[in-house]
């Protein structure tokens, strides 16, 4: 199964989109103890329009979806983006490996639907 790139490139993109869900379920927003602080408010002194994505992904995970939005209003469509993408790489790892025939319709069209939902969900960010 992990001798096709395509599979195995879906897979570390789930573990990497899974780290970031573990390292949001593991700092807090109330308590503010994420240790990645925005580097151009600490520069400049002022916000950039990515600050308090990190408390509003830990709002995310545990579910408060208003406060993630008074963290950053960008915050739950770009968490939506990551949750979508994470079933969506294990999904098609696991459509593959049960149908290879279907991995050169399946790439096309994987290709397609992220990047409609990467600017749907980052489109307020790319273009504001």
């Amino acid at each position: 199964m992990l001798k096709k790139p395509y599979i195995l490139i879906n897979l570390i993109f789930a573990g990497i989109i899974a780290c970031i869900m573990l390292y949001s379920g593991i700092f807090s927003a109330q308590k503010n103890n994420h240790p990645i602080i925005c580097i151009h408010e600490a520069l400049t002194g002022e916000p950039c329009p990515t600050c308090g994505l990190s408390r509003s992904f830990s709002e995310m995970v545990r579910g408060r979806i208003e406060s993630a939005r008074n963290y950053n209003p960008y915050g739950p469509k770009i968490f939506l983006f990551f949750l979508v993408q994470l079933y969506l790489r294990l999904a098609i790892s696991l459509l593959i490996s049960r149908k290879p025939s279907t991995e050169k319709y399946t790439w096309p069209a994987d290709a397609i639907l992220s990047i409609i939902l990467l600017l749907f969900c980052f489109g307020g960010l790319i273009f504001p």
